[in-house]
This record gives C-alpha cells, sequence and structure tokens, in this order.
C-alpha cells in the first residue's frame, strides 16, 4: 500500500469513498458529500500543495483503487496543519488509519513551516479520539461542529509522539502547485525520518 498525491481525476474514486455510511457518519456534516463538494476540496487541496508541508494523498492498495484519504490543509493558527483522515471500513482494526496519519504528520514535520499539528472529532467519535491519543497528541480545546459538541486534539513538533512509532507507508510528495502533479518520493532527510519513526 501507498498514499499518492491526489489528481483532480480522483474525484470519483473519493466519492466512492466518502459515500459509505460508516465513513460519512462523522464527516461531511453526517451526510454523503456530493461530487461537486469533493471537486473543491480536492483543487484546494492541490493549491495548498504549493505550500510545504500540506497536501492530499489517496491509500492506494492498486493501482486504480482508493481504501483511505488523509489531508494536512492550513489551520487558523500560525505554522499549524490540521489533519483529517478517511479509511474504508473492511479496512478498520488493522492500524491503517494510524499508519496513514503519522505518515502524513511526519512530513508535515519535515517542512520547517509546520510546528503543530491539529486533529478534531466529534465528542461521540470515541474511536477518532483513541486514534489521536495513540498519535501522541494531547487535549487542546473543544470545538461547536454541526452535528455538535467536538473536541481538538494537538501534537507539537517536539512532543514524543507515538510509542511504539507506527511504520511509516510510502508517500508521495508533490512538488508542483498546479494540477501537472508532478511528483517524487517525500523529501524528508533521512536524519528527520529516522527520529521521527523511531522512540
Amino acid at each position: 500500500m501507498r498514499l499518492r498525491a491526489v489528481r483532480s481525476d480522483d474525484i470519483d474514486r473519493l466519492h466512492a469513498l466518502a459515500c459509505k455510511p460508516l465513513v460519512y457518519r462523522y464527516l461531511f456534516d453526517g451526510t454523503a458529500p456530493s461530487k461537486d463538494y469533493l471537486a473543491q476540496r480536492i483543487g484546494r487541496s492541490i493549491a495548498n500543495a504549493a505550500q510545504a508541508g500540506f497536501g492530499m494523498w489517496l491509500l492506494e492498495a492498486s493501482p486504480s483503487g482508493c481504501s483511505g484519504c488523509v489531508e494536512l490543509r492550513p489551520y487558523p493558527s500560525p505554522q499549524t496543519a490540521e489533519i483529517t483522515y478517511l479509511l474504508d471500513p473492511d479496512l478498520w482494526g488493522q492500524g491503517l488509519a494510524l499508519r496513514m496519519a503519522w505518515t502524513a504528520i511526519t512530513y508535515a514535520f519535515g517542512s520547517a513551516l509546520i510546528d503543530s499539528v491539529i486533529a478534531g472529532a466529534d465528542v461521540p467519535n470515541a474511536e477518532s479520539q483513541a486514534l489521536m491519543r495513540r498519535l501522541g497528541m494531547q487535549f487542546h480545546k473543544t470545538v461547536q461542529y454541526p452535528l455538535g459538541a467536538g473536541v481538538e486534539y494537538i501534537l507539537h513538533r517536539h512532543d514524543a509522539g507515538p510509542i511504539p512509532r507506527p511504520v511509516p507507508l510510502p508517500l508521495d510528495r508533490v512538488t508542483a502547485g498546479h494540477d501537472d502533479l508532478r511528483r517524487r518520493p517525500a523529501a524528508i532527510s533521512p536524519s528527520t525520518w529516522e527520529d521521527m519513526t523511531n522512540p
């Protein structure tokens, strides 16, 4: 499996995943998202990828498949990224959400522009909150979402992070801020990768 940088022609793949009831239960305001919404989200992510530390990736189990998605996007606070992720329910319980999230966080901290990563969840979404804690995130604040009360957790660059470290997934890095999506392996220095992937 690998995390491939999203393309504008991935709308149908992402839509098929996001329309599964167990996926959108706590996402997209609790309703299946439209293709237009996902097209806008993908477009913004491709634009954001021009800034180091941001982007959207699809989890591929095969060249044509989309088994999950993870995104890093700008957060209102300076030098902070917000992470969101979704995974096919058929793959739940295998540690893939943890690996996807940690791979993206490692990528974010490979940029000097990102010092903190935020994740949020609805209060009833105990599974996502447990995942945030497994990532080494700490409670940040309460928030209000369209579905009701929520919480945010935060991880700073110099926090301990998850112990033991999850095994990172192969990740493509977008090297252009437009839709030609030239890609190469993530340019994280060996020393940074070693620090982030070993306790």
